[in-house]
């Protein structure tokens, strides 16, 4: 499943993304993020979960894959369930996600962090805190591998 969004302080004449035009690729599965790499521009970032979801008989040997993704210059790689679940429940790895893709979407980090807490806040604070401990861990590691 392929799902284009773009941020323009600019009009949009497009919802589609050109070939070698996206700055951010997000993916929670590694195959995946490499069948889109034909999207990615040449300084754009790849934010990829490590784990495969092994759904079909012919699933590429995972050093393959890793082989690849080493290839890429810009990216950030990480176990988002075993991160999510760090923070307290794997059912955050979408926000670990989120968090590891905030340093590429030219959004300040406290816009994001104060959605989370908008969005969970009827759930209580233990379950804002958790999911805004999953941002940080996702937004530290993309962080780190800026630099």
């Amino acid at each position: 499943m392929q799902s284009n969004l773009r941020l323009s302080d600019q009009p949009i004449a497009s919802d589609l993304i050109p070939l070698g035009h996206a700055d951010l690729i997000i993916s929670l599965e590694p195959m995946e993020s490499l069948r889109y790499l034909p999207y990615l521009n040449k300084e754009g970032w790849l934010v990829t979960n490590s784990q495969p979801f092994i759904n079909i008989p012919n699933y590429p040997d995972m050093e393959k894959v890793n082989a690849e993704l080493v290839k890429l210059p810009h990216k950030v790689v990480l176990d988002v369930e075993a991160i999510a679940k760090e923070a307290g429940s794997v059912r955050a790895a979408n926000i670990v996600m989120l968090g590891a893709a905030t340093p590429f979407l030219g959004l300040e980090y406290e816009k994001i962090e104060e959605g989370v807490r908008s969005i969970f806040a009827r759930k209580g604070e233990e379950i804002v805190a958790m999911n805004l401990k999953a941002l940080k861990a996702g937004y530290e590691i993309a962080q780190h591998n800026r630099k």
